[in-house]
């Protein structure tokens, strides 16, 4: 086909186009109100089409508002998740300043309860074992104030006593550290003894040492501090008797004990820095089942 008859044949078509439109537009201008014979037709025509375009538009807008309302939710999730975990920080931060402040107040009640002057500290280290047995407990007081010796205290019971000051800080010999020696009591017997510190990194076990057989200890009496030897306020918590070791011979019971500070969760502690009143030795609470002469001097 050369370029002379395809421009004649697209000619043809766009002049057969227009006259279908001004015939068409002049039927219609005729009685605008009634369609004519080839307006239905083309509506005919045209109306599956029209249809079709429309649904396919109604569904584009339909996935369109839902892709919107899916971002908007995307957002507002991502706000909501952002805003609980601003809330569940400041929820931790305050059950650490109840859990705080509950402790604080419990060692200014010690303090009161304590017949001695008494100072503050923290612990600002605690060195553990392999076996999560502790065995360095270091304070944040030093500075001349604390001594070498002084007891140290927390509302669950006695921690053991100053055994080395350096500079600002101070460490604290646990009385589970077989060097410790303490003077305590059994309440229900009165039995009285020295509570010492047991070797080994398998837990945390002391026992009481000249604990006379005339005072059988049973497994779960409370033991106490005598209050004898002017360090130790009378009747502070030591632990509980875990067990009483049978085939023991000679006048003294073996006798281990479990202390009832849990040691790895220390915080903050009392440090005794001046001795209590001594006991008055006509209150007859407690009796002295130990001979002086083979008692071991207490850790100073």
């Amino acid at each position: 086909m050369t370029s002379s008859s395809k421009r004649v044949r697209e000619g043809a078509v766009v002049a057969g186009t227009l006259l279908f439109a001004i015939v068409a537009l002049r039927m219609s201008a005729k009685n605008p109100g009634e369609l004519s014979a080839l307006d239905r037709g083309i509506l005919r025509f045209v109306s599956p089409a029209q249809s079709a375009m429309s649904y396919v538009a109604r569904g584009i807008a339909n996935v369109a508002g839902r892709f919107v309302e899916l971002a908007h939710a995307r957002a507002e999730n991502h706000e909501l998740a952002k805003e609980n975990a601003r809330l569940r920080a400041e929820l931790a931060d305050l059950r650490r300043l109840a859990a705080e402040s509950t402790r604080y107040q419990r060692l200014l009640g010690l303090r009161d309860q304590t017949p001695a002057e008494t100072i503050a500290a923290r612990i600002i280290s605690i060195d553990a074992s392999p076996y999560f047995r502790v065995a360095r407990v270091e304070l944040d007081r030093g500075d001349g104030v604390i001594k070498r010796g002084m007891p140290v205290l927390t509302p669950e019971g006695v921690v053991g006593r100053i055994g080395h000051v350096s500079g600002s800080t101070s460490d604290i010999m646990l009385l589970v550290d077989p060097r410790s020696a303490i003077d305590v009591v059994v309440p229900r017997t009165g039995g009285r003894g020295i509570l010492r510190g047991k070797s080994g990194e398998n837990g945390y076990r002391c026992s009481i040492e000249y604990l006379t057989r005339g005072n059988p200890a049973q497994v779960g009496d409370k033991v106490v501090t005598s209050g004898l030897g002017g360090a130790f306020p009378r009747d502070l918590s030591v632990g509980h008797v875990t067990a009483v070791l049978p085939g023991a011979v000679g006048l003294f019971q073996e006798v281990e004990v479990t202390p009832d500070v849990d040691f790895a969760r220390l915080s903050e502690v009392l440090v005794v820095a001046a001795p209590p009143p001594a006991p008055d030795p006509d209150a007859g609470v407690h009796r002295v089942n130990a001979p002086p002469a083979r008692g071991p001097m207490i850790y100073r």
